[in-house]
């Protein structure tokens, strides 16, 4: 036993020292992220994972810490990975990823959805550490918008179109309205994981995939279905509805006239940031021609 023990013992100083010793730090971390997880310290586990990605070789980190941060989700969807909640001034902030695919194209947008109790001047999202998400602002509008509670607060929407959907990583959010108060704050993008994902299945009908279950802290996956009419080179909303639940698989008997439309259907998913709201929404659409039945 004593000569087992001396063996172990010799083993390290038999390991030679490279010159890895950043793979070694970068390591370190994400042990402690894991042991920040087990004490179920999600805040600290969050802080050490933005730490992380402010390094430069996280190419091969990238799924683990995917993965780390969808198991930290888990908890309570994401509301307690920040303990800092929104400034006085910054009522809501939702960041909606959208995909859509129609026959032949699909295209990729960010949406952002800010409550705010001034207007905003400016709105930056950055990916680390300093590039930009999209140089083609689709639209960027401000209007005031009445709450439950009778406030009165400027609603800030900000959409911008996307080569390709934004990759895992860090990013940084930063916000100022027009009395110079500013507000900062580290985002961390994920690879989306559905619970349900639509596709066609014939000319008129869809299906409904189911791909994982849903977190039970979570709100509920909606699919939201809308029709389209084109008129005076414009498309007009004919007839649309949401469902939370027992999801639909083609449009209701005579919801419109027949005639020739465009068919939209979207299923949203959403999750939290600490306060902030993540959606992904997945929308198919196609042209679909509705005869008498």
């Amino acid at each position: 036993m004593k000569r087992l023990l001396a063996t172990l013992l010799l083993l390290p100083l038999a390991t030679p020292v490279t010159a890895n010793a950043q793979w070694f730090e970068e390591n370190n971390i994400v042990t402690q992220m894991h042991q920040k997880l087990l004490e179920d310290d999600l805040n600290g586990m969050f802080e050490l994972m933005v730490q992380v990605w402010q390094q430069e070789s996280t190419d091969s980190l990238a799924s683990h810490l995917d993965s780390l941060l969808k198991q930290a989700t888990e908890k309570d969807c994401g509301k307690s990975l920040i303990a800092e909640g929104f400034p006085s001034w910054i009522d809501s902030i939702t960041i909606e990823k959208v995909s859509l695919q129609r026959p032949g194209r699909l295209s990729n947008k960010l949406a952002l959805n800010i409550l705010t109790d001034k207007p905003l001047v400016s709105v930056k999202l950055i990916a680390w550490p300093d590039s930009s998400i999209s140089n083609n602002v689709i639209d960027q509008r401000s209007y005031q918008e009445t709450t439950d509670d009778n406030r009165t607060l400027q609603h800030t929407e900000a959409t911008y179109s996307l080569n390709k959907p934004l990759k895992s990583g860090l990013y940084q959010l930063v916000l100022e309205d027009n009395a110079q108060q500013l507000w900062t704050h580290w985002l961390i993008m994920s690879d989306a994981d559905p619970v349900h994902v639509v596709r066609w299945d014939s000319q008129d009908s869809w299906t409904v995939d189911k791909k994982r279950l849903l977190n039970r802290y979570c709100p509920l996956p909606v699919q939201k279905v809308t029709v389209y009419d084109y008129k005076d080179g414009k498309y007009n909303t004919v007839w649309n509805k949401s469902y939370e639940s027992t999801y639909p698989v083609r449009l209701p008997a005579n919801a419109v006239p027949p005639n020739r439309y465009v068919v939209s259907v979207s299923m949203t998913q959403s999750q939290w940031q600490g306060p902030i709201l993540f959606q992904d929404k997945r929308i198919i659409s196609k042209t679909v021609d509705f005869a008498d039945e």
